[in-house]
């Protein structure tokens, strides 16, 4: 098949951030027996040069069949983004459809679908759905997460003050937005049972497929020569994704200060872009908390911690992250909505610790019993390997795409829009 691929970021690299592992992979997975034509946009804080754009590009280029990226106008001038934000709440189009329009990549969209007859077109996101208009081409919808019950979540975060109202009004335009697209499509791609329910919750039946988020066992494995130390902490996240900036938040405000006052030889390292000020400002008072920012390779971080603690209280889809400290046999302690649609048992793939208190509890179990640590950490390798490879999950993807592209044209209407 030919297949026209809508980004809204470059995938590359692969060791990135989690929604661009997923997209990676997946595209790779594609590649493999389709051709692929990636059509995406350059964000600013993922490539934010042109010799990164073309790095990216360079990269990609062997793997698909052609490969553009064009920049988001918006991310140009900090006032371009306040004025989007303020015409979103006036009426039309959303604040992050506004945010995520290029001219350039709907120009280069249409000339490559004027060029190429393609069989199907994957929109990595909702709100690119203007890019397909005019295609008349069977559309495969891909769901990071079920971006409207992410931003009810939002608005309903302590201390969102004016911005609650701001995420309240998008949570209803996208929720209208995935109603919208998600019917029109010949299939939905999302990561867990418990978004696809989500999903059918805003648009009905709609014909949807589970396409797990994975992880590179091969490349995600505990290196036998190192031993953990046992008094180490690690979390590994972007923190320009806002679930993973406020678990950070709540990690400097309440959760660090209480681990490190119960037991003051326990450090703590935090692995991600962008992290917030707070963190910031309590790593620079307290040393045992250390926050690396952006690393190009997160594996020796994690071999050299004896857990993986991840605290979101907020989100939506699965964390890619988690998937990678389980495929390198990492002892878990994380809130039950950290573990959300990954089919994990407490006790036997990790902890769960939902307060402070509880993590206090669940830390400290794991630091007095190494054999735990050892059993967690086993049975979350094995899980991945079984379940979250991402040449399994690539087969499964090949799988969506030929149902929907052999869907009889009354099952689902196409992306004329």
């Amino acid at each position: 098949m030919k297949i026209l691929w809508v980004s809204h970021f470059l995938p590359w690299p692969p060791t990135g951030h989690g929604a661009l592992q997923r997209s990676h992979n997946l595209l790779i997975e594609a590649a493999r027996e389709h051709e692929v034509h990636l059509a995406a946009l350059a964000v600013p804080n993922a490539h934010p040069t042109p010799e990164a754009v073309d790095d990216a590009l360079r990269e990609l280029a062997p793997k698909v069949a052609s490969a553009a990226a064009f920049a988001i106008p918006h991310d140009a001038l900090g006032l371009r983004r306040a004025g989007a934000a303020v015409t979103a709440l006036a009426g039309g189009a959303g604040f992050w459809e506004r945010r995520l329009w290029s001219p350039s990549l709907a120009a280069h969209v249409r000339t490559l679908s004027g060029a190429v007859s393609f069989d199907l077109v994957h929109l990595d996101i909702v709100f690119l759905k203007r890019y397909l208009r005019g295609l008349g081409t069977p559309l495969v919808l891909n769901h990071h997460n079920i971006e409207s019950d992410l931003l009810l979540r939002r608005a309903a975060m302590p201390g969102a003050g004016a911005k609650r109202w701001f995420f309240g009004q998008q949570a209803v335009r996208t929720a209208r937005l995935e109603r919208e697209l998600a019917r029109e499509a010949r299939m939905n791609l999302t990561v867990s049972e418990l978004d696809r329910d989500r999903l059918r919750d805003v648009a009905g039946a709609v014909p949807t497929t589970v396409i797990a988020n994975g992880v590179d066992v091969q490349f995600f494995s505990p290196d036998p020569s190192v031993t953990p130390d046992g008094d180490a902490l690690v979390f590994a996240g972007g923190m320009d994704w806002f679930p993973n900036r406020e678990a950070m938040e709540y990690l400097a405000g309440e959760l660090w200060p209480a681990l490190h006052a119960d037991r003051s030889a326990r450090r703590m390292t935090v692995i991600g872009r962008n992290p917030p000020p707070a963190l910031l400002a309590a790593a620079t008072h307290e040393p045992s908390l250390r926050v690396a920012g952006f690393v190009d390779d997160v594996r020796p971080y994690l071999d050299a911690a004896a857990i993986y603690l991840c605290p979101i209280r907020v989100g939506g889809g699965t964390r890619l992250k988690i998937l990678d400290a389980l495929s390198m046999s990492k002892a878990l302690v994380s809130t039950s909505l950290g573990v959300e649609g990954l089919g994990l048992v407490d006790g036997e793939h990790y902890l769960r610790a939902d307060s402070v208190a509880e993590t206090l509890v669940q830390v400290r179990r794991l630091e007095a019993d190494p054999a735990l640590r050892d059993r967690l950490g086993r049975a979350g390798r094995r899980l991945v390997e079984e379940r979250y490879s991402w040449r399994t999950i690539g087969r499964e993807l090949l799988a969506a795409y030929a149902r929907a592209a052999s869907a009889h044209p009354d099952a689902a209407p196409s992306t004329t829009i």
